[in-house]
């Protein structure tokens, strides 16, 4: 499934991505889709970077706060 977005875009900046596109060999559209992915995952990569333990989150959920030192590899390595 798509959706579709309209998008009031400076002439300067539509001219230089119609020019990346051009350049590319690419559909505009497709140069824009991959553009937006790419930016989404860099922004992904460094929420990581500010929390890089951020994945450990939840992982000792049910377990007894006293005896999460003794049962560290157990948790960390499910």
């Amino acid at each position: 499934m798509s959706v579709k977005y309209q998008i009031t875009l400076p002439e300067p900046l539509a001219d230089e991505m119609r020019a990346a596109a051009a350049r590319l060999k690419v559909p505009l559209a497709q140069f824009i889709r991959e553009t937006m992915e790419d930016k989404l995952r860099d922004m992904k990569s460094r929420k990581h970077k500010d929390r890089p333990l951020e994945w450990m989150k939840g992982m000792a959920k049910g377990i007894k706060d006293t005896d999460l030192a003794a049962r560290i590899d157990e948790i960390l390595y499910k």
